[in-house]
């Protein structure tokens, strides 16, 4: 049994948000309603629950019953957003499907340009966090997949302060260390200061994109490079790898140091190629890059704190390998309090 309500069949691309009537799902709405305006794209609103696994012959009397009220609460959720949407001139769809949220979404998102979803919402009907989907859907996702965290305040301007991001080992845990390399040029825009962020981690008003040195890198660049024209941001290319001696690379600390440099060569010569495609071929992009010694999750996740948009590939080689949903994409999609944006770079299976 499925509930549909549908402007048409046929529908174009456009935007996908996942609704569930949670406050995560509030903030994925009103930015999806804001790229479809901005990209005259159709607007895709798409709510479920979950049929609830019963035995007792008193339960599956009632089931019936629950999931016409499950669907007519819904789908009431979705009513509202539609309205919202229809009132602000976009085009907009809905649907309300009995099914798993993660799955579904995935199933939309091939019918999709950009998926975007809430993070830490809670989902009435199917009892589980929106953080679970969110995971599931950037995983698996036929388009990119934009996560919006929780909103966060800032301080007084004298005392500006950037949020905190989770960090491995709970609460307390000791920060990760992390030091400037190299760069391609300084900064040319203002920015904020911030009393808890040094000046080479401050990101403000800046879109940085987690660059790897794998073959499909340039897709994830040049889609970060079309966001930072859409919202006329500057644009950061940032690379991470751990150079210390300890435990891992060149213990000898003279054969070390004569290393170094050709060690983070690979990743300044691609940022650098990078760099010139996004100039080439977006000129209105203001462009740089950055180096870092450090983990690639602990760089962009500090990055997080201050960036307007995060951009990472699902997966990639040498400091941003992972699984299908990278080690990497998966820490900083749990650690990051900015907007991430997800480009799926996994090959597609061989038939």
């Amino acid at each position: 049994m499925a509930h549909h309500h549908e402007t048409d069949s046929g529908r174009v691309p456009g935007v996908l948000v996942g609704i569930d009537g949670s406050a995560g799902s509030e903030r994925a709405f009103t930015v999806g309603l804001m790229i479809a305006k901005q990209r005259q794209w159709p607007l895709r609103l798409v709510g479920t629950f979950v049929r609830p696994v019963v035995t007792d012959d008193y339960y599956v009397r009632q089931l019936d019953r629950y999931r016409s009220e499950a669907a007519g609460t819904v789908q009431e959720i979705l009513d509202r957003y539609f309205a919202r949407a229809a009132e602000a001139g976009v085009e907009v769809s809905s649907r309300t499907a009995e099914g798993d949220p993660g799955g579904t979404l995935i199933d939309e998102s091939r019918e999709a340009r950009v998926a975007v979803v809430g993070k830490r919402g809670r989902n009435r009907f199917a009892g589980r966090f929106l953080g679970s989907v969110s995971n599931k859907l950037v995983a698996h996702a036929h388009c990119p997949t934009l996560v919006v965290p929780e909103r966060w305040e800032a301080g007084a301007p004298s005392e500006l302060m950037a949020p905190q991001q989770e960090r491995p080992g709970g609460e307390g845990a000791d920060e990760e260390p992390v030091e400037l390399m190299e760069e391609s040029v300084s900064r040319e825009h203002s920015r904020r200061s911030f009393a808890n962020v040094t000046d080479e981690l401050n990101f403000d008003s800046e879109i940085v994109v987690g660059v790897d040195v794998g073959d499909r890198a340039a897709d994830v660049v040049h889609l970060a490079a079309d966001a930072a024209t859409l919202t006329k941001s500057p644009l950061t290319l940032v690379s991470a790898a751990p150079l210390n001696a300890q435990g891992h690379w060149y213990p000898n600390t003279v054969e070390h140091n004569l290393e170094l440099p050709n060690l983070r060569r690979r990743y300044t010569d691609h940022l650098e190629a990078m760099t010139q495609e996004v100039a080439a071929k977006s000129p209105t992009v203001a462009v740089r890059w950055q180096f870092f010694d450090g983990s690639p999750a602990g760089v962009l996740s500090e990055a997080s704190r201050t960036a307007t948009l995060l951009v990472i590939g699902t997966r990639g080689h040498g400091g941003f390998a992972g699984l299908l949903l990278g080690s990497v994409s998966q820490a900083v999609l749990s650690r990051a309090v900015c907007p991430v944006l997800v480009i799926p770079t996994h090959k597609p299976r061989k038939h």
